[in-house]
């Protein structure tokens, strides 16, 4: 995989503990209409880059990471299952270790290619 393991743990840790103090305060907060909720548990632009530079680089073409982040259980689990063919694979993560194992599992075998290229700009001196 592209990241390593321990600034991948950081950076969704660091999500993780965002949405949770979100949580916390809808829960504190008592009944808030829709919109409240929706504006409170909105992402900002910082998070939602950091999600999508999480997504790009680990290949991540079901959307787990967002869903692990927005949807775990009070525990810190999220249980899911992915479509394989005639079958589905079914999966529970308890940690931001055990989503980065599922990535780099899931991501074997791909990789980004970049490609550098030049480009001659020809002035015509007539």
């Amino acid at each position: 995989m592209m990241i390593s393991k321990t600034t991948f743990v950081a950076i969704v840790s660091m999500l993780m503990k965002n949405v949770d103090d979100k949580k916390e305060l809808l829960e504190c907060s008592g009944d808030l209409p829709d919109k409240c909720v929706e504006c409170i548990m909105e992402e900002t632009e910082f998070q939602q880059d950091l999600i999508t530079m999480l997504t790009a680089i680990t290949f991540d073409r079901f959307g787990v990471i967002r869903d692990y982040l927005y949807d775990r259980d009070d525990d810190g689990e999220y249980f899911f299952g992915i479509p394989k063919g005639n079958k589905i694979e079914v999966y529970l993560l308890t940690s931001a270790e055990d989503l980065y194992e599922y990535l780099a599992e899931e991501s074997e075998g791909f990789s980004l290619i970049a490609e550098r290229r030049k480009v001659w700009f020809f002035k015509n001196l007539l």
